[in-house]
């Protein structure tokens, strides 16, 4: 094994689809800032890394796959799981199926559709882990001290995730089976002298997330700390130093314990119940409408109002910061915001966890500048708290919010979201971000403003999904926050197409913004509808070689559009998307052509009577017709 086979077969994994990224050479721990959130398929940044560590081992993130990981049993002999039922054992074999350097096996699939599965240790049984979103494995030909992986022969992963096989019903019976329970303190203890060993890698995040469950229920420091003490010394192989563990009991200790568990846990359930009972009463709707006769006061027109939250999502690195910032700006000055928003005046307070100060410093200058707004008009207005390297989550940052004067600031930014997340939640699990929203709603109100949460994409291909589906974790993100703002790379390169779903407005029109750096401006001569394909760009470029020769298909617009689909005979919408999903398009993106086709005048709508689909033609419904419907 070489420096140049590991940058190969990144490469080969990002061309098949797998999302890949660098881990120390001769272990699993990331070398980049994010971990597997960093994962990508495009060769220019694959190469950076590589160049950068040539002896890296390769990872691929998991999510959107299945990985059965199982690990050897002591003296490296075979893990016992399934050695009594062959077929079971036959079934992960239908998998593309890696060795580890100690003897263990990843059987990897692909995860079905709609499983909201986590990672698991030791739960299908002592030594078989599982690996899904929010994981990832290290692949072949990486290297251990002990040894290489590789791939089983004739097992090797070399189609794309898609092809991968599903797991087999047992196994999807055994995992939505453990997806129903959550690991609690009660599962270790029910297990007496017999519960399962904590090896290493991890440690940190099991005592964490034991640690987490004591401290919901209301345990002091105190206790959380004695109890992981023990249990590191009876599980962890090799045990943790103290220091280490009493450092994790206090980073759990800091949140605040959850009211209702603790009330559960301490037998005084039906106190509270008693207490909180009174808050809640129905309100008849002429009461309601007396009194909230208007909307709340807007904050950004067409997007926001007070005590409201927007998502601004986008991929990694395509300059949603820059965008907020300026954004922050606007409000500031009351200017509006891309020409397009206006925003009343306010002070606005930025909270940035991934951004030294220096660079802060150095970047809302250079936007302010490009905006010709002088530094004495906003120097006074926005305000800059820089958390890097002072990592404080959504919770344990209450006695912050709650010290601000209430109405002091209009909006506060948080940037980025999964850095406010606590170490121990998950951002794919619905209840944990539906908590989450709740709390920022709770500080929104407290302090009368507007937050602005600045998240990632999802992986994957972003140009076919609905908006409310594109950002990173659970989908209760999108729909806990009254606006779901989106930036999608557009086919013209340095353009994103910027849209919006919103609760307290009339919809918002998708545009196209030109980066122009260090700001967005307003790109209105390009097509909305045309998002790019976000293949990786080594199958883009082996495509482009092979067809050299031939002379390229033009893109999808309005015209085409209607020429290709719609004719002299009414069609129904259905008929037309139906058409254009075989040419390839999707229905989001066959939707929005029609409506432009229609708005150009190429397509005209014709009734077709009660209770009937609308039909399109290319010419109008003829006037004796349309009096008949």
């Amino acid at each position: 094994m070489t420096p140049g086979e590991l940058l190969t077969a990144a490469l080969r994994y990002a061309e098949l689809g797998y999302r890949v990224f660098p881990c120390a050479p001769g272990n699993s721990t990331p070398l980049t800032d994010h971990g597997f959130l960093d994962a990508t398929t495009e060769v220019e940044q694959i190469e950076r890394w590589w160049g950068q560590h040539p002896t890296a081992n390769v990872a691929i993130a998991t999510a959107g796959l299945l990985v059965v990981d199982l690990d050897p049993a002591e003296g490296n002999a075979a893990n016992p799981w399934l050695k009594d039922d062959p077929d079971k054992r036959l079934d992960l074999a239908a998998a593309p199926t890696a060795m580890t350097p100690r003897g263990g096996r990843h059987h990897v699939f692909r995860k079905p559709a709609g499983k909201g599965w986590r990672c698991t240790a030791s739960r299908l049984a002592p030594k078989v882990d599982t690996r899904t979103d929010g994981g990832y494995i290290i692949v072949p030909p990486s290297w251990r001290p002990d040894g290489a992986y590789s791939w089983v022969p004739g097992l090797e992963l070399d189609g794309p995730p898609d092809r991968l096989p599903e797991p087999p019903p047992w196994l999807v019976a055994l995992l939505d089976s453990l997806a129903q329970e959550t690991p609690t303190l009660a599962h270790v203890a029910a297990g007496g002298g017999q519960a399962n060993p904590i090896p290493e890698g991890q440690r940190n995040a099991t005592l964490a997330r034991l640690g987490g469950n004591m401290r919901r229920v209301g345990m002091t420091l105190a206790e959380i700390a004695a109890a992981l003490l023990q249990t590191n010394k009876d599980r962890c192989f090799p045990p943790l130093s103290p220091r280490e563990v009493e450092r994790i009991a206090a980073s759990v200790a800091r949140y605040e314990p959850d009211q209702i568990a603790t009330a559960m846990a301490e037998g005084h359930w039906d106190q509270l119940m008693q207490v909180q009972a009174p808050q809640l009463a129905p309100v008849s709707l002429a009461d309601l409408t007396a009194r909230y006769p208007d909307l709340r006061r807007p904050v950004i027109h067409g997007l926001l109002r007070q005590g409201e939250t927007m998502n601004v999502i986008s991929a990694p690195k395509i300059g949603k910061s820059w965008l907020v910032t300026d954004l922050a700006l606007a409000v500031a000055t009351g200017r509006p915001w891309l020409d397009t928003f206006a925003c009343e005046a306010g002070d606005v307070l930025i909270i940035d966890n991934e951004l030294h100060g220096e660079t802060s410093a150095n970047r809302i200058p250079k936007v302010a500048a490009a905006r010709q707004i002088g530094l004495g008009d906003v120097g006074g207005h926005v305000f800059v708290q820089n958390l890097r390297g002072h990592w404080q989550d959504i919770f344990s940052l209450g006695p912050y919010f709650r010290a601000l004067e209430p109405g002091r600031f209009r909006v506060i930014i948080l940037d980025a979201m999964y850095r406010f997340m606590p170490r121990e939640m998950d951002e794919n699990d619905n209840g944990t971000m539906a908590n989450v929203y709740n709390a920022i709603d709770r500080y929104a109100d407290l302090l009368g403003c507007c937050f602005v949460l600045i998240h990632h994409t999802s992986k994957g291909n972003q140009s076919g999904k609905a908006i409310t589906d594109v950002g990173a974790g659970a989908g209760s993100q999108s729909r806990a926050t009254d606006t779901h703002l989106v930036l999608r790379p557009h086919e013209e390169d340095d353009v994103v197409v910027l849209e919006a779903a919103v609760r307290s407005w009339p919809p918002v029109l998708p545009r196209c913004l030109r980066w122009a750096f260090p700001v967005w401006t307003p790109a209105d001569d390009l097509d909305p509808t045309l998002l790019r394909s976000e293949r990786p760009r080594r199958a883009r470029r082996a495509e482009a070689d092979a067809d050299e020769a031939e002379q390229p298909e033009p893109s999808w617009d309005a015209e085409r559009f209607a020429a290709a689909f719609v004719t002299g005979t009414p069609k129904t919408r259905d008929a037309i998307l139906a058409e254009a999903n075989a040419a390839g398009l999707s229905d989001w993106k066959a939707e929005r052509l029609l409506r432009r086709a229609e708005g150009l005048g190429l397509v005209h709508r014709w009734a077709s009577g009660r209770n009937r689909p609308s039909a399109y033609a290319n010419v109008p419904q003829p006037a004796s017709e349309d009096a008949d419907q």
